[in-house]
């Protein structure tokens, strides 16, 4: 047996704050067979513009552990205390990537490349995957406008501040409450220059929807554009306005909007013409790639409507059908943002679209389907469709935003009548443990960033195990029958 290395969290202190430790896992078992392709999967990096005004955190409160609408809103997700260091995780798992022991044909990102649909953070993406310098700030260069910094943003105690408080002011609710710990100066080290290698091996991306809709949810329109590169800020719900419009704002299924109006509170902003939103000729479309043997079929699952959960048009559906019957003598893989139990997003406004079971009956009914990528869920999952071993295997790779923090190397290989996927877990390459005197050195934000994801009040729940996987899908090897013997 194999093993390898695994961070999990310590015994947590009286406020359920947890440090990690490593212990040891069992490494997926050795396939020798003929290998078809090997694949590095990336999904959700959610790389963000923290101190954009047309971003939503206000919202996210209402799912804090103590809310009355907790159970009502679920997790909103708006606000994240690591969503500074985004970049910072993305350069370092860049490293990761490159130090993979075994030779890429590919990094495949399965969207939500970025967070709020943004030119400036698609511009940081780019750059940390291509290699160069990249300061993840907007607005004003001298002082932080995101929502933790004591300088830029009014005092809210419902935000972390790693600077700790204000003035008189006391603890923040998640040091308070939680145990969060002070970071003097992370601020400011987040917006400091991170220098990216890039990527060895090519890569390839699939939209998401937080790359084609603010806040992954809703359409841009006139007002949101000058929202986003403008000079106001909106930081509470309408006056007097149920908070249950919440859900208007944050809708799974179209239509979706953002929810202030003339009554909501504002606060100034610099304006920034980089923030601007993203075209929809910005973004990737579906698109075919062959590595060997192998055919890489990507699909956008957003809908362009509204809403963050998926479907296919009517167009890309019967362009799927026309790629999948030219491709009968390959291995063909899926790739898409949403997996299929996400897409049930049927609102349009335009073109029929299709939904979960239209999907995976298409692509049951092609025998060279061996597998399906994707991504959105935030964890390691793994789903069987097919009958006895004829079908093909589903798999979800965790986010760079949330814990644990993970890629996952897919091997496809051909052994004796059967196909074998062959899956391998990479952490990135930040620190371990951390230290408030650490965020100056090359990894520590990204290892201060993983340890924040690994304590969010918000997920101590169960949540966080869920997002690991089981032992089947992490460490894994799934076998399906050839279908070209």
């Amino acid at each position: 047996m194999t093993t390898r290395e695994r961070l999990v969290l310590d015994n947590p202190d009286d406020l359920g704050w947890s440090e990690l430790t490593a212990v040891t896992e069992q490494a997926a078992d050795p396939v020798d067979g003929e290998l078809l392709a090997r694949i590095m999967h990336v999904s959700d990096a959610h790389v963000c513009d923290a101190e954009s005004p047309a971003r939503m955190e206000y919202l996210d409160r209402l799912s804090d552990p103590d809310s009355i609408l907790r159970r009502r809103l679920g997790v909103i997700g708006t606000y994240r205390p690591q969503e500074i260091l985004t970049v910072q995780v993305l350069a370092a798992m860049v490293e990761a990537i490159n130090g993979y022991p075994d030779p890429l044909d590919a990094v495949i990102v399965t969207g939500d490349l970025i967070d709020n649909a943004q030119r400036n953070e698609l511009d940081w993406f780019t750059r940390v995957l291509d290699g160069g310098s990249v300061e993840a700030w907007s607005g004003d260069s001298g002082v932080s406008q995101w929502v933790g910094s004591i300088d830029g943003y009014p005092w809210d105690e419902r935000y972390w501040h790693p600077d700790g408080p204000k003035g008189a002011m006391g603890d923040d609710l998640p040091t308070r409450r939680f145990g969060y710990p002070r970071i003097p100066g992370l601020v400011a080290a987040a917006r400091a220059a991170v220098l990216s290698p890039g990527l060895a091996a090519p890569w390839f991306a699939v939209p998401g929807n937080h790359d084609a809709l603010l806040q992954g949810t809703v359409a841009a329109d006139i007002d949101l554009r000058e929202l986003a590169v403008g000079d106001r800020r909106v930081v509470g719900l309408p006056r007097g306005a149920s908070p249950l419009l919440t859900l208007e704002g944050v809708a799974p299924i179209g239509p979706a909007r953002y929810i202030h109006d003339d009554r909501s509170p504002e606060v100034p902003a610099i304006p920034d013409g980089r923030r601007r939103l993203l075209r929809a000729d910005e973004l990737q479309g579906p698109w075919v790639r062959d590595m060997g043997r192998v055919r890489f079929v990507a699909m956008d699952t957003v809908n362009p409507a509204g809403g963050w959960q998926g479907s296919i048009g009517d167009a890309q559906f019967r362009w799927l059908k026309a790629t999948l019957d030219e491709s009968a003598d390959r291995y063909v893989v899926v790739l898409s943002h949403h997996p299929s139990w996400t897409l049930i997003n049927s609102y349009t406004d335009s073109e029929p679209r299709h939904l979960a079971a239209e999907v995976v009956d298409l692509l049951r009914s092609s025998p060279q389907v061996i597998a399906w990528l994707a991504g959105h869920v935030h964890a390691h999952t793994s789903l069987w469709h097919g009958d006895g071993d004829r079908g093909f295997w589903e798999i979800t790779t965790s986010s760079l935003i949330d814990w644990p923090q993970q890629a996952r190397a897919v091997e496809f290989l051909r052994v004796d009548g059967r196909i074998a996927l062959r899956s391998t877990l990479v952490d990135h390459a930040g620190r371990r443990s951390w230290s408030a005197d650490a965020i100056g050195e090359r990894h520590g934000l990204a290892g201060v960033s993983r340890v924040l994801a690994a304590n969010d009040y918000r997920h101590r729940d169960g949540v966080r195990q869920l997002r690991e996987g089981t032992d089947q899908d992490r460490n894994a090897v799934w076998w399906l029958a050839d279908p070209h013997p």
